[in-house]
């Protein structure tokens, strides 16, 4: 078993697969929380591969179509014999064909929570004979809104169960109505497993952050991940990119399935450079390669702000985060200095606060006298909001 955590590129067990592997192997059920890119989808899938061939059946339910590929993806690195009894029951696909899967023999289910339950609505004992029940990154399956999904679902798992669960940022209130029984708990307060560089810049004008980015880029050979918040932001700035000369492609909740698909796939092969994406790639996808993370907008949260930052500086490989704070990030800026337990990293070139602060507060104080002004003209003329 060591010999795969080596082959999976941990050159020795981390601290958070060390403390829960054994528990996790022996059957015990757990909820741990520890840094991005420290190896705990490895501690969820050795208890799945131990359990081959079909010793019982495993449930993995993950938030994103994406982070579904990637589990499937390393449970075949960890055994090639696995591919043959490991469904993908995940949005975007023909639901028919992974209904005519779990006919056959199957060992292990991948899922999105709403996919799921449209298959339990037609096959209503699918997951009697589940013995391991995994939610990896928990509480972004609670902040996506699917509480009522996962209570549904847990209502036709069996009691006597094995579960885990694991997150980089999670916390116990996401999981209070939940009956998710006796769960041992582990906090990993480890540092990252390699070094990650982390500026910001205080920008005047939204309109530096094109100059600022293709300047950067044309200095960089290696991957980059660039976020926005949005699914126009990020179609117009990958079309900006391509206009100059970069190989980059978008990933976002807009586009059809099998072209995310594409566009995750090929980013982690590296056939191009660039991936524009939204928070859809902030959480637990792993590639190692990019060792660039640039927050074109800035995260909505501190928490966003781990998982984006997470994406690079992984597996003992080095990496930075650089982030952009425009003129109207004034509460957003603020939200973030608030989880940062130093003060923020500036550019030594864009570290005036004290002006940006004044600027941005007004900035924000006529958004919210706008705003107001409208609310007032709606109320009067009996609009809808």
């Amino acid at each position: 078993m060591v010999d795969i955590v080596r082959e999976l590129g941990f050159t020795k067990p981390t601290p958070v697969q060390e403390r829960c592997i054994p528990g996790a192997l022996a059957g015990e059920s757990l909820l741990a929380v520890a840094p991005t890119g420290t190896g705990k989808t490895l501690v969820y899938l050795l208890p799945v591969w131990n359990s081959l061939p079909a010793k019982h059946r495993n449930l993995i339910l993950v938030p994103t179509r994406e982070l579904g590929y990637q589990v499937s993806q390393m449970l075949q690195a960890i055994d090639p014999a696995s591919r043959i009894g490991t469904v993908l029951c995940l949005g975007g696909h023909d639901i028919d064909s992974q209904r005519k899967s779990l006919k056959n023999e199957w060992h292990t289910l991948i899922a999105t929570p709403g996919r799921l339950l449209d298959i339990m609505a037609r096959e209503t004992l699918l997951l009697r004979s589940i013995k391991l029940l995994v939610l990896d990154e928990f509480d972004r399956l609670i902040e996506l809104g699917f509480e009522e999904q996962i209570a549904a679902i847990l209502a036709e798992v069996p009691v006597q169960r094995q579960t885990l669960l694991f997150s980089a940022t999670g916390t116990e209130s996401a999981l209070e109505r939940l009956p998710l029984g006796v769960l041992k708990h582990y906090k990993i307060e480890q540092a990252k497993s390699a070094p990650l560089t982390e500026c910001f810049y205080l920008l005047k004008s939204n309109r530096k952050k094109n100059d600022l980015l293709l300047e950067l880029l044309k200095e960089t050979k290696n991957q980059v991940i660039v976020f926005v918040n949005n699914r126009e932001k990020a179609n117009h700035l990958n079309g900006l990119l391509r206009l100059r000369g970069f190989s980059s492609d978008a990933l976002h909740g807009d586009r059809l399935q099998r072209d995310r698909a594409v566009a995750f796939q090929d980013f982690k092969d590296g056939r191009f450079q660039i991936l524009v994406a939204t928070d859809l790639a902030g959480r637990g996808l792993d590639i190692p390669q990019a060792d660039l993370v640039v927050n074109f907008d800035l995260p909505r949260t501190f928490r966003d702000y781990v998982h984006r930052s997470g994406r690079t500086a992984r597996r003992s490989r080095p990496g930075t985060c650089l982030s952009y704070a425009g003129p109207d990030d004034y509460l957003t800026l603020r939200n973030l200095e608030k989880g940062f337990e130093d003060p923020l990293p500036y550019h030594p070139d864009y570290a005036q606060y004290d002006r940006w602060l004044d600027a941005a507060k007004r900035v924000h104080q006529a958004k919210v006298v706008v705003e107001k002004r409208t609310q007032f003209i709606r109320k009067e003329q009996g609009l809808k909001t």
